[in-house]
């Protein structure tokens, strides 16, 4: 309770600093303001010495509104497309691999102890690479920071180049009207805990996509306020940037250098392999891009609605390699373990 008393005052203070920097933004009509605008403020306020953090329930509830905006886009008969999509999901995979053979070697270069460096170099999913770092005994001090440079990094880069590839940035005109539809608000968060009665992987985000989309296949007519896309955009940059409270910039450029060469990495290939696939096929450039750079699901997802990218070609993807992930990962920790019996000492 005195944990929760805590994060209150810093939550308000962290989202009035993201709120003025997204209005910032907005008036310099930067592409999607107010959570590019957010993350920068609140990050270079953090790394001044300013304590900010969002609270972890609201930022989920944020990921759940996402899920069900996104959802109210999703066509069933767009499904039947995935088998039309293997292109694109194979160069997942590739590019998969190359992250995590590459970016463990860079970090392994870079004084990284062999454990820290495989889940620091995991491509996407802090939350999820966090948890099982912990679960291995890794140092998620390490891993956080890794992280959020790569976060930081790639959900900025997506945004610009998406915002310069594609004529016109802005929300579907069905998020335009300001209304007080209740259920709108009810349906993220009951999906939510639906989707962690059903143990499904980002159930705070799939579990409200889902029932969305599922109620608009329906025929449901439901619409969300352009307000409420806006909190989500507001949220999602503030926690992003909040991330680097309490990091000093000592530690940042030490520990975070090996996290931004990581980044430029992932960001540098990603451009590269969806340049190869859009040649090769008739997907889009910038669809392939959104699918395959390693931000998180709902940063990626609100980067294709504003750009009008298919959000389900690109969650689709995210979710199957974060999937695979956590499939691989006994499998890495064994490998590992294995050929790396003494753990190298960290910088």
């Amino acid at each position: 309770m005195h944990r929760v008393k805590q994060i209150r005052p810093l939550t308000g203070r962290t989202l009035a600093l993201g709120a003025l920097g997204g209005a910032l933004a907005s008036l310099l009509s930067l592409p999607l303001a107010w959570m590019l605008g957010a993350l920068f403020m609140v990050l270079a306020v953090s790394l001044l010495g300013v304590s900010t953090a969002v609270d972890t329930r609201l930022h989920r509830l944020a990921i759940a509104t996402l899920g069900v905006f996104i959802g109210q886009r999703v066509d069933a008969g767009e499904l039947v497309q995935l088998a039309a999509w293997y292109p694109s999901v194979i160069a997942m995979l590739l590019y998969m691999v190359l992250l995590l053979v590459g970016g463990g070697a860079l970090f392994l270069r870079g004084g990284v102890a062999p454990l820290n460096a495989l889940f620091c170099a995991f491509p996407g999913s802090m939350n999820t690479a966090l948890v099982l770092a912990e679960r291995a005994g890794g140092d998620v001090r390490w891993i956080a920071i890794s992280h959020s440079m790569r976060l930081a990094v790639v959900v900025s880069s997506a945004a610009l180049m998406a915002a310069l590839l594609v004529d016109e940035v802005g929300m579907a005109d069905d998020a335009g009207r300001l209304t007080l539809d209740l259920l709108w608000w009810l349906l993220a968060p009951a999906s939510w805990w639906l989707g962690r009665r059903l143990r499904l992987p980002l159930a705070e985000f799939l579990g409200p996509l889902l029932v969305s989309a599922l109620l608009t296949s329906l025929g449901v007519p439901l619409a969300l306020p352009s307000v409420c896309l806006l909190a989500t955009f507001l949220i999602l940059g503030s926690s992003i940037g909040s991330r680097f409270s309490a990091t000093s910039w000592r530690r940042v450029v030490t520990v975070g250098r090996v996290g931004l060469l990581f980044a430029l990495f992932a960001v540098v290939l990603a451009v590269g392999v969806a340049l190869l696939v859009a040649f090769l096929t008739e997907l889009s450039f910038v669809a392939v891009l959104l699918a395959l750079l390693p931000g998180g699901v709902g940063e990626m997802a609100v980067i294709a609605v504003a750009v009008d990218v298919d959000p389900v070609y690109v969650v689709s993807h995210h979710v199957l390699r974060l999937l695979l992930l956590i499939a691989l990962t006994p499998w890495m920790l064994r490998w590992v373990r294995t050929h790396y019996a003494q753990p190298g000492p960290e910088n």
